[in-house]
């Protein structure tokens, strides 16, 4: 079942995070709890340093919030994000 806010709808995107690479969206959800299923397999694959879920609004530009953060199939505290973009994925400066 899709959540409604106002006209738009939630969806759930999922993208792992590697030692020199964040990699693209590989998955939109219409269910948080299948998107954070995912998220937790992904983030046990070989390579991966983390899986994420973020949260958009459709319809509604600018209202992505990260949801959850997975490292070994773990649930971790999804920490505050800059949006500097000076850093890159494994947290190295330009």
């Amino acid at each position: 079942m899709v959540s409604r806010l106002g006209q738009g709808r939630y969806v759930w995107t999922v993208h792992t995070t590697l030692e020199k690479e964040v990699r693209p969206t590989e998955v939109i959800y219409t269910d948080e709890r299948r998107a954070c299923a995912h998220a937790a397999e992904m983030s046990r694959d070989q390579g991966v340093l983390a899986a994420s879920v973020v949260r958009f609004t459709l319809d509604e530009p600018g209202t992505q919030s990260g949801i959850a953060m997975f490292v070994n199939g773990t649930r971790q505290q999804v920490p505050y994000v800059s949006d500097c973009r000076t850093i890159h994925g494994g947290g190295k400066s330009s």
